[in-house]
């Protein structure tokens, strides 16, 4: 029992992913990340369950409101926690040291889920508690018992989301074994799951505007695979044991045969997991050459390309940014109504922090050094210079944000008629910012590396690195929404975007000089931490 509970921290600990800042351990990162997801999960669960509840109540159906937030609460669970099963249940760094030890491979498939389901507990109970909180606000039937069954049936519904990561995370893994497009499998499934995610809380936004038409198709679409999300609004809202007993079992027997199977074959299968097919059709051919920046960038481009969980991370906003330039001209009407109602409300200066916000969800060069990881050393010992290696990781982020900002821009000066000096200013500005983020990301993570993560996807979601890079542009965001809002009358659309433009110039230049002044002694010191 002591060496499972000695797994278990341990394991759930690389989860977290303990950041280090210099060379001593610190608990903060796993803290910050239990507390960034348990917000975003609040965040969301606050936002839906007042949106559904009102319109539910109305139509006597406020039920369907825990229906609906514990498939969310599934979802979220799932969605957080894909790869981190492809990584750490079956892809750790630390498989061969751990099946040396005197610990049966059993006792360490167990701990390894056991942790993944911790995780995934955190979002599972901070979206549905709060939704609990709001259907009971609505006047919901159960009384206040609803919030402790509903925590009851946390524990069992989180099974499911676990299940789920560990199915397919074991997919996943045997597709990284099995073909050379690995990556790009791996990318197109989780750019899907986006969509279907995207899709869902779109047709959760229609529904709630219209809910007395949607209520009954909602219930007919739970009535098959999604009897135990109704097992479990009914036992809650009726205090109807019985349904809430067989929710549990639903949950609980099917976790259990497919954990004892995985974990009776443990070994084997991360055995056979670990190996790679080899190509035996090689041919004798003239090695190509290029210069050194062209080397870089493509080693950059394979490098965000061939790792799944550093596209998905950093490419959210990219796909944002047309897309809602395209919903932008399909509801081109209706904007041309709201504008008109507005009086002529100048919105440039709002679009811009849209755009602001898209594009600092794009942070590839906060992980850009951590993730070279044992590599490291390859380029500090290689005859390039220094201020070259970091141009190309900042030149290969600009590279990838021009063609999405560029779409997303005419798309929405066309859907919004902006004027003249507003499709210019709005373009200076998103690129402003663009280079103000690329230079100031690389100089975040020189400052702040993680070079002996587990696996990229610890990296990417959880380093020091990545949360400041991503959410340290998003208070200069913030200001530009507030500038917007008090500064709007006095100064006009074009004056802010002149402001605007000024205080992403002069922040530009300080990133590319700070970049420049010390960067590269901060690469040479560089060392595994």
């Amino acid at each position: 029992m002591a060496k499972f509970l000695a797994l278990l921290k341990l394991n759930f600990r690389a989860l977290l992913s303990a950041m280090r800042v210099g060379r001593k351990k610190r608990s903060f990162s796993g803290i910050g990340a239990l507390a960034l997801l348990a917000g975003l999960s609040l965040y969301i669960s606050g936002v839906y369950s007042s949106l559904l509840a009102g319109q539910l109540a109305a139509v006597g159906a406020l039920p369907l409101l825990l229906v609906l937030m514990s498939l969310v609460a599934v979802l979220l669970g799932f969605f957080f926690s894909l790869f981190a099963a492809q990584g750490v249940v079956y892809g750790a760094k630390d498989n061969d040291l751990m099946l040396s030890l005197p610990i049966s491979p059993f006792t360490l498939m167990l701990s390894r889920t056991l942790a993944l389901y911790l995780e995934n507990l955190v979002s599972t109970v901070f979206v549905l508690l709060p939704a609990g909180v709001i259907y009971l606000w609505y006047g919901g039937p159960g009384g206040w018992a609803v919030l402790p069954l509903l925590l009851v049936s946390a524990l069992f519904l989180n099974l499911l989301p676990t299940l789920l990561t560990l199915i397919i995370g074991f997919v996943l893994a045997w597709l990284s074994g099995r073909f050379s497009r690995k990556a790009l499998a791996s990318t197109l499934l989780q750019l899907l799951l986006l969509a279907l995610i995207l899709v869902g809380s779109f047709w959760l936004s229609a529904a709630a505007n219209n809910m007395e038409n949607a209520a009954p198709a909602i219930l007919s679409f739970f009535q098959g695979w999604g009897r135990p999300f109704l097992l479990l609004a009914e036992g809650v809202s009726g205090g109807n044991l019985l349904q809430l007993a067989a929710l549990w079992a639903l949950c609980l027997v099917p976790f259990l045969v497919v954990v004892w199977l995985l974990a009776w074959q443990y070994k084997a299968i991360i055995t056979r997991l670990s190996t790679h097919r080899t190509r035996s059709d090689y041919k004798l051919g003239r090695l190509s050459s290029s210069s050194q920046r062209g080397a870089l960038l493509r080693k950059e481009a394979r490098r965000w390309f061939g790792t799944p969980s550093y596209v998905f991370n950093t490419g959210i906003g990219l796909l944002l940014l047309p897309g809602a330039g395209v919903a932008a001209l399909i509801y081109r009407e209706s904007i041309a109504q709201f504008l008109e109602m507005a009086g002529g409300l100048a919105l440039a200066p709002l679009l811009l922090a849209g755009i602001t916000f898209c594009l600092s969800t794009v942070a590839i060069t906060g992980s850009s050094i951590s993730l070279e990881g044992k590599q490291l050393w390859l380029l500090q010992c290689a005859p390039v210079p220094v201020t070259t290696i970091l141009g190309m990781k900042v030149a290969f982020q600009l590279l990838v944000i021009l063609p999405c900002l560029a779409v997303g821009w005419l798309m929405l000066c066309l859907a919004f008629a902006l004027t003249p000096a507003e499709w210019i200013l709005l373009l200076v500005d998103g690129l402003l910012f663009a280079l103000m983020c690329a230079p100031f990301g690389l100089w975040i993570n020189l400052h702040f590396p993680k070079l002996d993560a587990v696996n990229d996807a610890v990296v990417v979601k959880q380093s020091a690195a990545a949360m400041l890079s991503t959410f340290l542009p998003m208070v200069l965001v913030l200001l530009f929404f507030l500038l917007w809002f008090f500064s709007l009358e006095p100064l006009g659309s074009v004056g802010l975007l002149l402001v605007y433009a000024v205080i992403l110039a002069a922040a530009a230049v300080l990133s590319f000089f700070a970049l420049v002044r010390q960067g590269p002694a901060l690469f040479r010191s560089l060392e595994e931490k």
